[in-house]
C-alpha cells in the first residue's frame, strides 16, 4: 500500500514540477532558518550546565538599596566566604573569585598575557574543569601555586608538554613573584560562563589587596556548593541579614543565584529579576515557529488552490470505491514526501552556511560536532511540519463529491477561498511583525553608536598600564607626548564608560544624616577630563598648576543634584577621610550602558591607582600614533607585550548582543518574506490562471494593461494591508517593551510602521505583477476561442 501511495506522489509531483519546487523551497528554507536557530538555542540553555552537581551551585548575590534606587550586585565581601562555610550546615563549599584578570606569566624571558581568576582553594572541587595533572583538593591549597590549562601550558611549555613535565615548574607572575604549577586542567568549553586559562590562589589576591577583608568592601564574587539536600530556597532567608549584621550600611539583602541560570537570567530592576539572555531565546523560538507556520501555510495555500486540477482524478478514484480515509493518506504521503525532500535540502543549506552563522553568532559550531539527536529532533520538525501542512488539504480534498465532479458542476465553495486569504494575512502579519522588529533595532542601534555620551570616545587607545611605565608615569608621559600622531595622554582606575567602583561615604555641608545615596567614583590622574575632552558646566578641571587638587574633586551634574547644591564650585567634600573642594562640575557623561540611567559620579585624583592608560591620538593620524606608542611602551617596558584597544570599540562590544540578534532578525525578516511571496507567486499564477477568459473578455471589451494588473493585483493588496493593520499593534506593544530596557532609546514613531507596511506591500505586489502582467498581455484570442 505504501508502495502505491509514492509511486502516486511522485506521478503527482513530477505532473506539478513548479507547485512542489515551491513547497520543496520554502519548506526548506524554513527550516534551514528553523535549525539555526534550533542550534543557537540549544548552545544558549547549554550554557554551565556540564558541571556534576550544577544543581547544587550558587552564586551568592544582594540587593542593596540605596537612596530611591535598589541595585542588584554579584559583588560580595570577602569575610562572607568565611560565614559561609562556618554558620551554615547546608553549605558544602564555598569559593572565593575575583573579576577576571589578565596578567603575565613569564617563563625565561618569555612574556605571555593569559586570563583567568584568582579563586579559593574549592575551586576544582565545586566546578567540573577537569584536571589532567594535579589534585582538585589541593591544587590551590598552596598560595604559591597556579594551575593552567592545556592550551596556556602549550603555549608557555610547547606541544610537548606532556612528556616533558610541567608540574613544579616556576611561572613569574606580574614580575613580582614566582608561582609554582600544580596543575593542568582541560581547556574550558565554550558554553561556560566562566572562561579561564589559569587560576592563581585567592590568598595572594587578599594579602595584595588587604581591603577585602572589611566587611563595608565588596570586590570578589563568592561561589556555593550546598549539600545534598539542602534547599537554596530555605537558605535566603537565612542568609538574608548577614551583611547588614557585620555592617549597618550595607543596606543588602543576599540570596543565591542558581549557576545554571546565570547565563540566562541576569537582568534585575528595582531589586526583581526581570529577564536577560532568555527573553532573546524567547524571542527566537517565536521567530523560528513563525517562519515554520509561513511555509506550512504555503503548503495548504498551494494545495487547495491547486485542489481543482486533481477533482477528476479524485472523482475517478472515489467512483471505483477509494475510500475518504485512503485518499486522506495519499495526500498526506505526499505532503511528508516534499518535507523530507525539503529535510534534506535543509540539511545541506545547514552544512553550507554553518561557518558563516558560526562567525556571525560567535557561537563555535561545525558539522561534525552536531549532536545526532539533533538530527532526530530536525527530522521530527520536518516530520511533523509535513503532517500539519497536509493535513488540511488531504481532508479538503479527499471530501469532494465524485457526483459533481464528474458531472463538471464541482466548484470551489467560498471557504476554501476565505481560508487562502486569511492564510495569507496571518503570513504578511508575521511578516510585517518581523520587519517592524528589525527597523527598531536597527534605529536603537543606531542610536547608541551616534549618541553623545558626554565625552569623545573616538581616537582614544587604552591598555592596561604596569611596570615600570607606571612606576615613571611622569617621564613615560613627557616622552610620549614628543611623538607623532599623540594629543593627550592620562590613566585612571575604571574606563568612564563603564564604571563599576562606587561608595555612599562622601559627605557635604548640610547632608541629610539618613542620606545614603550612592556615589560612583573614578579615580583618575592629571589631564583626565582633557584627554577624554568632557565638557565642563562649571569651575575648573584638576590641574598641576594647584597643589590644592590634590584634594580637589569634579563631580557630574547628577551628583550636584543628588546634593542639593546649586553652585557645587567651592563647596566643601569630604570622601574616604579626605577633606576637599569641589573645583569642578563636568556635564552628565553615561559612566554605563544606556540601559541604565545616568548616577552621580565623583572624580577624584589618585594618580597610584590609574592601572588604565588612556592615549588621545590626532584624528587621522591612528598609525603613527600607535607606531610611537609602541616605540615608548617598549623603551619604558621591555618584556612586557604590547597590547591595545580602542574605547569605541570597547564601547560598541558592550552591545554586541543586541546588534548580532539585529543582524539575525534582518535576516530572518528578509526570508519570512521570501518564503511568504513563493507561496504568493504560486497564488498569483492560479488566480491569473482562474481568470483567464475573464482577462480575455475585459481585453476584448477594450481594458488597458495597466488596468488589468492593477485589477489581478487589487486583491493581494488589500490583503497586505489588512496583514498590517493586524501586526501593527502587535508589533507597538512588543517592541514598545523591548525598548522599554533601555533607559536612553529612540522613540518608537509612525514612520517605523509605515516603512514596515511599505516594504511588505511593495514586494507583495512586485512578486504578484509578474503573473498579473503576464495574463493582462496574453493574446485574448487563445482564451476565448473555444467560448
Amino acid at each position: 500500500m505504501l508502495k502505491s501511495y509514492l509511486t502516486v506522489a511522485l506521478r503527482a509531483l513530477r505532473r506539478q514540477k513548479g507547485y512542489a519546487f515551491l513547497n520543496v523551497l520554502g519548506l526548506s528554507v524554513g527550516l534551514a532558518c528553523s535549525f539555526f536557530i534550533l542550534l543557537w538555542v540549544v548552545n544558549e540553555v547549554g550554557f554551565d550546565r556540564f558541571h556534576e552537581h550544577g544543581d547544587r551551585l550558587y552564586r551568592v548575590m544582594r540587593h542593596a538599596s540605596f537612596g530611591d534606587n535598589t541595585y542588584t550586585w554579584s559583588a560580595v565581601p570577602k569575610p562572607l566566604a568565611e560565614t559561609m562555610e562556618t554558620d551554615y550546615p547546608e553549605v558544602e563549599h564555598a569559593t572565593l573569585l575575583s573579576w577576571q584578570e589578565s596578567p603575565l606569566l613569564t617563563l625565561g624571558d618569555e612574556s605571555f598575557r593569559e586570563e583567568g581568576y584568582y579563586a579559593g582553594p574549592a575551586f576544582f572541587e565545586m566546578f567540573s574543569f577537569p584536571l589532567l595533572e594535579g589534585d582538585p583538593a589541593t591544587v590551590l591549597a598552596d598560595p604559591t601555586s597556579v594551575a593552567i590549562s592545556e592550551a596556556a601550558a602549550a603555549r608557555i611549555f610547547g606541544p610537548d608538554w606532556r612528556t616533558s613535565g610541567v608540574i613544579g615548574r616556576t611561572l613569574t607572575v606580574d614580575h613580582r613573584k614566582d608561582f609554582q604549577v600544580s596543575g593542568v586542567f582541560a581547556d574550558i568549553p565554550d558554553n561556560s560562563s566562566l572562561q579561564l586559562d589559569f587560576t592563581l590562589p585567592i590568598a595572594d589576591f587578599i594579602e595584595r589587596n588587604d581591603w577585602v577583608e572589611h566587611w563595608g568592601n565588596s570586590g570578589l564574587e563568592l561561589y556555593v556548593e550546598l549539600k545534598e539536600g539542602a534547599s537554596a530556597a530555605e537558605l535566603d532567608p537565612k542568609i538574608a541579614n548577614v551583611m547588614n549584621e557585620h555592617h549597618e550600611q550595607a543596606h543588602a539583602t543576599l540570596f543565591l543565584q542558581p549557576f545554571e541560570d546565570m547565563r540566562l537570567y541576569s537582568d534585575y530592576k528595582d531589586g526583581q529579576l526581570v529577564g536577560g539572555r532568555i527573553e532573546y531565546v524567547r524571542i527566537f523560538v517565536i521567530v523560528a515557529a513563525f517562519l515554520l507556520l509561513i511555509a506550512a501555510i504555503n503548503f495548504m495555500n498551494l494545495a487547495t488552490a491547486r485542489s481543482g486540477q486533481r477533482a477528476k482524478e479524485i472523482g475517478v478514484r472515489k467512483a471505483i470505491g477509494a475510500g475518504k480515509g485512503s485518499l486522506a493518506r495519499q495526500f498526506l504521503v505526499e505532503s511528508v514526501l516534499l518535507a523530507l525532500v525539503a529535510f534534506v535540502l535543509a540539511l545541506l543549506f545547514v552544512a553550507v552556511l554553518l561557518p558563516a552563522f558560526s562567525e556571525l553568532t560567535g557561537v563555535d559550531l561545525a558539522v561534525g560536532e552536531i549532536d545526532p539527536r539533533f538530527l532526530l529532533a530536525g527530522g521530527g520538525i520536518a516530520l511533523v511540519v509535513g503532517l500539519l501542512a497536509g493535513s488540511y488539504p488531504a481532508l479538503y480534498l479527499s471530501s469532494f463529491s465524485p457526483v459533481a465532479v464528474l458531472r463538471g458542476t464541482f466548484r470551489q465553495g467560498p471557504g476554501a477561498a476565505r481560508l487562502r486569504k486569511g492564510l495569507v494575512v496571518f503570513q504578511f502579519a508575521l511578516s510585517t511583525l518581523l520587519i517592524v522588529g528589525t527597523l527598531t533595532v536597527y534605529l536603537q542601534m543606531d542610536y547608541i553608536r551616534h549618541k553623545n555620551l558626554g565625552l569623545d570616545r573616538e581616537n582614544i587607545v587604552s591598555m592596561v598600564f604596569e611596570g615600570a611605565a607606571r612606576e615613571q608615569y611622569e617621564a613615560f608621559r613627557q616622552e610620549l607626548l614628543q611623538r607623532p600622531g599623540i594629543q593627550a595622554v592620562t590613566t585612571s582606575s575604571q574606563n568612564p564608560l563603564d564604571v563599576g567602583n562606587s561608595s555612599t561615604d562622601p559627605t557635604w555641608d548640610g547632608k541629610d544624616d539618613e542620606d545614603d545615596t550612592l556615589f560612583y567614583v573614578i579615580n583618575a590622574n592629571y589631564d583626565f577630563v582633557e584627554t577624554m575632552k568632557m565638557e565642563l558646566a562649571a569651575g575648573r578641571a584638576i590641574s598641576r598648576d594647584f597643589a590644592s587638587d590634590s584634594v580637589g574633586y569634579l563631580i557630574n551634574e547628577r551628583a550636584a543634584e543628588a546634593m542639593g547644591m546649586e553652585g557645587p564650585v567651592g563647596q566643601n567634600l569630604s570622601f574616604w577621610e579626605h577633606e576637599g573642594q569641589i573645583i569642578g562640575v563636568v556635564k552628565d557623561f553615561h559612566m554605563g550602558a544606556l540601559y541604565t540611567s545616568i548616577e552621580p559620579t565623583i572624580i577624584r585624583l589618585d594618580p597610584s591607582d590609574g592601572w588604565l592608560l588612556y592615549v588621545r591620538t590626532a584624528p587621522g593620524q591612528t598609525p603613527e600614533a600607535l607606531a610611537s606608542l609602541e616605540a615608548v611602551y617598549g623603551q619604558f617596558n621591555p618584556g612586557y607585550p604590547f597590547e591595545y584597544k580602542f574605547l569605541d570599540a570597547d564601547y560598541e562590544k558592550m552591545y554586541r548582543g543586541e546588534m548580532v540578534m539585529g543582524v539575525l532578525a534582518a535576516i530572518f525578516a528578509g526570508i519570512a518574506i521570501f518564503i511568504a511571496c513563493l507561496g504568493l507567486f504560486g497564488l498569483a499564477a492560479f488566480t491569473a490562471e482562474q481568470r483567464r477568459k475573464e482577462v480575455g473578455v475585459r481585453k476584448v471589451l477594450g481594458a488597458s494593461v495597466p488596468g488589468l494588473v492593477a485589477l489581478l493585483s487589487k486583491d493581494f493588496a488589500l490583503l497586505v494591508v489588512a496583514a498590517f493593520v493586524v501586526a501593527s499593534p502587535v508589533a507597538y506593544v512588543l517592541m514598545s517593551r523591548w525598548l522599554d530596557g533601555f533607559a536612553y532609546r529612540v522613540d518608537l514613531g509612525p514612520v517605523i510602521f509605515v516603512v514596515a507596511g511599505l516594504v511588505a506591500l511593495v514586494v507583495a505586489l512586485a512578486t504578484v505583477s509578474v503573473h498579473a502582467l503576464r495574463a493582462a498581455t496574453a493574446d485574448p484570442v487563445k482564451s476565448l476561442r473555444y467560448e
